[in-house]
């Protein structure tokens, strides 16, 4: 089967894109030592500043990310077309979006993927430019009709502005995922480590909970894992 294509993306820089983009695909591609299926995960880093490029080579040799991670960024408007040319070889191909809604590299991920996951942080700011994304995923439908698009809250703090945002999101006409992801210093330090919160062990228990949980959703969004 052909591989489903996820892209993450926010015209706003620091709502966790790449975190996003990183977690879901090394627990996509970590599945099969889980006891669960094996899966091949192409990571597509469309940012020129090539976060996620930086997180998979961290990795030690010995031990290295558990999806193939490379940088189209130069491909810009594209990149859909270099992407298709990979859909026998994986499962699932994760494109990693540059924050801005006007660059083009972000209307060549949305022309091809099936799914959309649009990151919101807890702040007016995140909800503000959220909005723009959404006009443009509105706009690209149109085009790929098949496109389906979520929310997904990121950052949460028990804060009472956490909880406002959370509450301003499910108002939105895009779904809001069930799962989402606290702020914790384990995404951080799986950056540093160049693997997964789930390879931490039991100090990133919490967080590897919430990656496994996004990925459950996902896949139910998606229909499940391939044969």
């Amino acid at each position: 089967m052909t591989a489903k294509i996820i892209a993450v993306s926010n015209q706003k820089g620091g709502s966790s894109k790449t975190c996003v983009s990183m977690s879901l695909a090394g627990e996509l591609g970590s599945q099969k030592s889980l006891g669960k299926h094996g899966n091949r995960v192409l990571v597509v880093d469309a940012d020129a500043q090539e976060t996620a490029v930086a997180w998979a080579r961290t990795a030690p040799d010995s031990k290295p990310f558990p999806a193939t991670v490379i940088g189209m960024a130069s491909y810009a408007g594209k990149m859909h077309r270099e992407i298709q040319r990979q859909l026998e070889n994986y499962d699932f191909i994760v494109i990693d979006c540059p924050p801005s809604v006007d660059a083009i590299t972000s209307h060549s991920a949305l022309l091809i993927a099936d799914l959309v996951i649009v990151p919101v942080p807890p702040a007016p700011a995140d909800l503000w430019s959220c909005r723009a994304t959404l006009a443009l995923i509105e706009r690209i439908q149109v085009i790929n009709p098949g496109l389906k698009a979520v929310l997904l809250a990121t950052k949460i703090q028990r804060t009472s502005l956490s909880r406002a945002v959370l509450d301003e999101l499910a108002t939105f006409d895009v779904p809001l995922l069930r799962s989402r992801m606290a702020h914790r210093t384990a995404y951080q330090e799986a950056i540093l480590a160049g693997t997964t919160v789930a390879a931490l062990g039991r100090d990133a228990r919490a967080a590897a909970n919430e990656v496994s949980a996004l990925v459950d959703e996902v896949l139910a969004i998606l229909g499940g894992h391939h044969d």
